[in-house]
């Protein structure tokens, strides 16, 4: 590593110090209604999604929806369905919805969809996956949902009902724009530019037995000039023993970011700070697929590098196998844990650069932990166990929990807090804002964050079935 990238990194790692206690200037979020509460299928419950993406005062949301008949567990007949919602002349959300898929499996946590963003405003939706070849299709014009072109991979509907099953594999490398096979939760993400990456896990030997197939965590980035995705890892030869490859094919390549055999890595988190270096977090689980995980980790690269660095600023080998991943607060967090995590390890960046990952413990109770210069902080719960939390560029930490309830403190540039956190919004008195579950996009241009969240119901149960987007209009003076 050089001097420079070496002061680079230092640079937005900084030095946290401890601040006196004050009071923060009262803020006040206006809500707006952007998309009222409607019905969606309670198969649309997920933690993975990014179901939400804003650009240019114009909203895009997927959901898995009900179709013209009830679909059994595992059965196939949901619908994925994409939504483009503006303001008209009068200020009033018209919303337009475009059909992707009539097929989606009833499959919880694991079909749903996510949609993202180009530089150009071309629409990109991810869905109903769950180790099978990749669904995937990308608009045919900027910022239009009415007609797109499939860039994943055909399967039949036999095939898709007995993948749902597991009674039919899916052994070659994979034929879609996006690289890899055996596919499971897809997320969207942009950089401060725009440019659009997408993360999720998928076999690197797909041929192989189960307990062979190594499940991986991959990042991939979009070229918008070229239209082709590429990986962001390390190159692993794929031969004729570990994928089904073309007659005359002996060899392939595959560039996971993390992978360890008999470890399936989970759900890379990516964001982005000023600079725009790439932070990303992930959990493991040994074995076997499921919701308890362990050894949260962490991973930069500077903007515009494939090359990827622990927070003191040693570089990884690409992929990033189990030993040598950086674990955030190895001597603290097993303890407030012992059974592990749910996914993900979510990732913030504060205005200065600072790397904070939140964890969920399998109790219910969510944490944050700051990077420092000396390691990293003593995990700090989050206020009413917060779904998110954000650092904007006015000196403010935010977090947004069920409620829906949205705090706030001041913080420094490296996200040391300067003041006690306060209620800034509290939508529990209101039908249309008790919301939970809050997936939250920030339009800056717009001092806004827009929230795709569940309805809460009499009895203060989340309903699976039932979403609504917000807008929280900030209209403090600071």
């Amino acid at each position: 590593m050089t001097r420079r990238i070496c002061r680079s990194v230092l640079a937005l790692l900084g030095v946290l110090a401890m601040t006196a206690h004050a009071a923060p200037a009262a803020a006040v979020l206006r809500a707006e209604t952007v998309l009222p509460v409607r019905p969606v299928s309670a198969a649309n419950a997920s933690v993975f999604a990014t179901p939400l993406a804003y650009r240019d005062d114009v909203i895009y949301t997927v959901n898995v929806e009900t179709g013209t008949a009830p679909v059994p567990l595992h059965g196939l007949g949901l619908r994925t369905v994409i939504r483009r919602g503006e303001r008209d002349a009068t200020g009033r959300w018209r919303w337009r919805s475009h059909v992707l898929d009539t097929t989606t499996p009833n499959d919880p946590y694991h079909t749903q969809a996510s949609v993202g963003l180009d530089e150009r405003g071309y629409v990109h939706v991810a869905y109903g996956m769950h180790y099978v070849p990749w669904q995937y299709a990308v608009s045919t014009e900027p910022g239009m949902i009415e007609s797109f072109i499939f860039r994943g991979q055909r399967m039949t509907r036999d095939q898709r009902y007995a993948s749902q099953h597991r009674d039919v594999e899916f052994p070659g490398p994979g034929t879609a724009a996006i690289p890899g096979m055996q596919v499971t939760y897809p997320a969207f993400f942009n950089d401060r530019h725009g440019a659009l990456y997408v993360t999720y896990r998928y076999a690197l030997f797909p041929a192989r037995t189960w307990q062979e197939r190594v499940f991986a965590g991959a990042i991939a980035r979009y070229d918008v000039d070229t239209r082709q995705w590429r990986q962001l890892g390390g190159a692993v030869r794929i031969d004729r023993d570990d994928a089904a490859l073309p007659p005359g094919q002996n060899e392939t390549f595959t560039r996971p970011f993390a992978g360890e055999p008999g470890w399936w890595a989970y759900q890379i988190r990516l964001a982005f700070d000023p600079n725009n270096g790439m932070h990303a977090s992930w959990l493991w689980r040994i074995g076997n697929s499921g919701p308890d995980n362990t050894r949260p980790s962490y991973a930069y690269a500077p903007a515009g590098s494939e090359r990827f660095f622990r927070s003191d600023g040693s570089a990884y080998t690409l992929p990033i196998r189990l030993n040598d991943a950086e674990r955030i607060a190895p001597d603290t967090l097993p303890a407030l844990s012992p059974r592990g995590f749910y996914n993900p390890a979510r990732m913030t960046v504060t205005a200065g650069g600072v790397p904070v990952v939140t964890v969920q413990a399998l109790n219910g109770r969510r944490y944050a932990i700051r990077r420092t210069a000396d390691g990293w902080a003593e995990p700090e719960r989050v206020p009413r166990d917060g779904w998110q939390i954000r650092f904007d560029d006015e000196g403010h930490e935010w977090a947004f929990a069920s409620g829906l309830t949205v705090l706030r403190r001041n913080v420094d540039l490296d996200g040391v807090p300067a003041s006690d956190w306060q209620t800034v919004f509290d939508g529990r008195k209101t039908p249309a804002t008790r919301l939970c579950n809050p997936r939250v996009v920030e339009a800056a241009d717009e001092r806004a964050f827009y929230v795709h969240a569940n309805q809460l119901d009499a009895g203060g149960r989340c309903r699976d079935d039932r979403i609504a987007i917000l807008a929280l209009h900030r209209s403090d003076s600071e």
